[in-house]
């Protein structure tokens, strides 16, 4: 019975991560409506845990669900971009803070592995690969910063910014951009330098902010 349940509870999750990571990506515009049935027929799962799944999603705030309607993918407005981005400056400013306190030579070699991966002048073919190396960089500060509430306090809001991160990091130059800001960080963090680490780290959120809201169709963004 109990490997039973294991194997249910497994299977929920991996279906919640399918369609997770379907919602999540540039895949599914904004807004659109979400086909259970074409979901249950490509994960070869009934529509209960396909529902389950998108309720899930509800409470993650990545998918709206709308009674006699159904689900569909949340737009972002220009209110919502900047209530993120500010609630990521105040809780990654901290964590970056506290991170700087723990900084080892092997946590720096860690930070420019993941920078070193991109070379400047062929960042056209590494545009699809780049959100994830982000995100990497910046679970390796997350960790670092030794604050298991505050780590899940960034991890409530985890898939609001990674859809952001996802539509910010389409072009070459912002890439580049963010590359000389992530250098920027981690000079600062081998300086053990935490206050130094936060107002870089706010001012590379910030442009990114004022980015995604002034480029925003209407008051709806990525339409």
């Amino acid at each position: 019975m109990i490997k039973k349940l294991q194997t249910v509870r497994n299977l929920r999750q991996k279906v919640y991560e399918s369609i997770r990571d379907f919602v999540v990506s540039n895949e599914l515009p904004p807004g659109s409506k979400i086909n259970e049935d074409a979901l249950a027929g490509d994960l070869g799962v009934s529509k209960t845990p396909v529902r389950e799944a998108l309720s899930k999603l509800a409470h993650d705030g990545i998918v709206e669900i709308i009674p006699n309607r159904g689900a569909f993918k949340v737009k972002l407005s220009r209110e919502d971009i900047s209530e993120i981005m500010l609630i990521r400056e105040a809780t990654e400013g901290l964590c970056i803070r506290l991170a700087a306190r723990n900084v080892t030579t092997k946590v720096i070699k860690k930070l420019k592995s993941v920078v070193d991966e991109f070379d400047e002048n062929e960042l056209d073919r590494d545009l699809s690969r780049y959100p994830e190396a982000d995100l990497r960089f910046h679970k390796i500060i997350y960790d670092l910063s030794n604050s298991t509430r505050l780590i899940r306090l960034i991890e409530n809001y985890f898939y609001l910014t990674h859809m952001l991160r996802l539509q910010y990091f389409r072009n070459p130059e912002r890439v580049k951009r963010s590359l000389k800001g992530h250098r920027e960080l981690i000079d600062a963090l081998e300086k053990r330098d935490g206050e130094l680490a936060e107002k870089i780290l706010k001012k590379i959120l910030r442009s990114v902010c004022n980015y995604l809201t002034e480029n925003a169709s209407g008051n709806q963004i990525f339409l």
